[in-house]
C-alpha cells in the first residue's frame, strides 16, 4: 500500500473574496454538479483538490488516483477516492459518468520516467481520459499544461504538451480550458533541482518579467477552479496563460 497523499485545508478566506463569492453564486445556479479530478497526487491536482474541496460548490469530487489521500478540512462527506487504470478505457468511461467538471493534472518527468514513460502519462494516459470524459458527457474539462506548449515545437516536452492541448480542443466538449503555467513553484516530495533553483531565482526574475517565468502550483490549483464557476456561453475553447492565472488570483484578494 502506498503512503496517503496528505491534503489539509486550513482556511477557506485565504482563497480570497473574489473566489468564495463566485464559488457560492456558481452552487446556486448550478445545484447538482460533480467534478472529478485526475492527477490529484501531484502538486497541482492537490491544489484542485483543496480547493474544490473548500469551494463546496460541487455536489461531490471524485479523485481517480493510484495513491489514497488523507483528506483534513470541509466538507468531507463530498470526496470520494476510486482507484485508475489509465489503459481500461471502458471503465473509465464508466467511472467518469455523472460528473459535469472535469480537472487534468496529469504528469511526470522523463527524468523519472524516461522518453517513452514521459509520452505514456502525458500523452497516451491524458488523451484516454479526455475521450473518456467526452464520451461521459463531461461539460467542462480543464487542463494544466504548460507556458510553451506547441506540436510543433523542436523540443520534446513542448511537442508533446501541444499535441495534447491540440487533440483535446478538437474533441468537442462544450467547454475546454487549457491552462499553461511557467516553472511551478512549490514544496514538493521529490527535489528537484531545477525547480529548487527557480524558487530562489523567482523574485529576481518576475521583477525583470512580471508574470511570466513561474508561478505558484496554489495559484494555478486555485485558477483552475475559479475559472470553472465563470459563466460563459459554450461552446468554448479558452487558453489561460501564466499572466492571466496570476492576474486573476491577486484581483481577488481583499483590499488593502
Amino acid at each position: 500500500m502506498s503512503n496517503p497523499v496528505k491534503i489539509s485545508v486550513d482556511e477557506r478566506s485565504a482563497f480570497g473574496e473574489g473566489f468564495n463569492k463566485a464559488a457560492s453564486e456558481f452552487k446556486a445556479q448550478n445545484p447538482g454538479k460533480s467534478a472529478l479530478v485526475l492527477g490529484s497526487t501531484g502538486e497541482v491536482g492537490r491544489e484542485v483538490v483543496k480547493h474544490l474541496m473548500a469551494s463546496d460548490a460541487f455536489e461531490k469530487v471524485t479523485v481517480f488516483a493510484r495513491r489514497p489521500i488523507e483528506y483534513t478540512g470541509p466538507n468531507p462527506e463530498k470526496l470520494v477516492q476510486k482507484p485508475i487504470d489509465f489503459e481500461d478505457v471502458e471503465k473509465l468511461e464508466q467511472d467518469f459518468a455523472g460528473h459535469s467538471h472535469a480537472f487534468s493534472c496529469l504528469g511526470t518527468t522523463r527524468a523519472k520516467s524516461g522518453k517513452d514513460g514521459f509520452y505514456k502519462v502525458d500523452h497516451d494516459y491524458t488523451m484516454n481520459a479526455a475521450k473518456a470524459c467526452k464520451k461521459a458527457n463531461v461539460e467542462h474539462y480543464s487542463i494544466c499544461s504548460s507556458s510553451g506548449a506547441d506540436k510543433d515545437s523542436m523540443f520534446f516536452y513542448m511537442k508533446v504538451k501541444g499535441e495534447v492541448d491540440s487533440q483535446v480542443q478538437d474533441l468537442g466538449f462544450p467547454r475546454v480550458s487549457i491552462f499553461r503555467p511557467a516553472a511551478l513553484l512549490c514544496q514538493r516530495e521529490e527535489g528537484r533541482l531545477v525547480e529548487k533553483l527557480m524558487h530562489y531565482a523567482a523574485p529576481v526574475m518576475n521583477f525583470v518579467m512580471p508574470n511570466k517565468l513561474s508561478i505558484p502550483t496554489s495559484t494555478v490549483g486555485w485558477a483552475m477552479v475559479n475559472n470553472a464557476f465563470r459563466k460563459v456561453d459554450t461552446p468554448v475553447k479558452e487558453l489561460v496563460s501564466n499572466a492571466q492565472m496570476i492576474e486573476d488570483f491577486k484581483k481577488a484578494q481583499p483590499s488593502k
